[in-house]
């Protein structure tokens, strides 16, 4: 009769446990930031607010026209007809979401009413 055949073992080394109560860590002086979410998030559906008839009317203006042209003469920019005068183009992100606004300009100079 043959001898059995031994079954290795395998022997893990012991860890040493973890501490029961966490060490606080000293402060970081460098931020944590998260990462932004994978998924982005869907715009909200349209509504009758944002629908393509509430969008502004831009028209010219003569009352603009002629208030750009005094700014023009005088040099200077800022006329009492005008909502936003600007010398060169004026920035959009400043012009308010309103249903019409008249629009003058004479040379770089522009006049905004609203």
């Amino acid at each position: 009769m043959a001898a059995p055949t031994p079954t290795p073992t395998v022997s893990v080394p012991s860890v040493p446990s973890a501490p029961s109560t966490p060490t606080p860590s000293a402060p970081s002086s460098v931020p944590t930031v998260s990462a932004p979410p994978s998924t982005p998030v869907p715009a909200p559906s349209p509504t009758a607010e944002s629908s393509p008839g509430a969008a502004t009317v831009w028209y010219t203006s003569s009352v603009a026209q002629a208030a750009a042209q005094r700014m023009a003469a005088s040099g200077t920019v800022g006329d009492p007809a005008c909502s936003m005068s600007a010398l060169g183009e004026p920035d959009p992100t400043l012009v308010p979401p309103v249903g019409r606004i008249g629009i003058g300009t004479y040379g770089h100079y522009w006049c905004l009413i609203w």
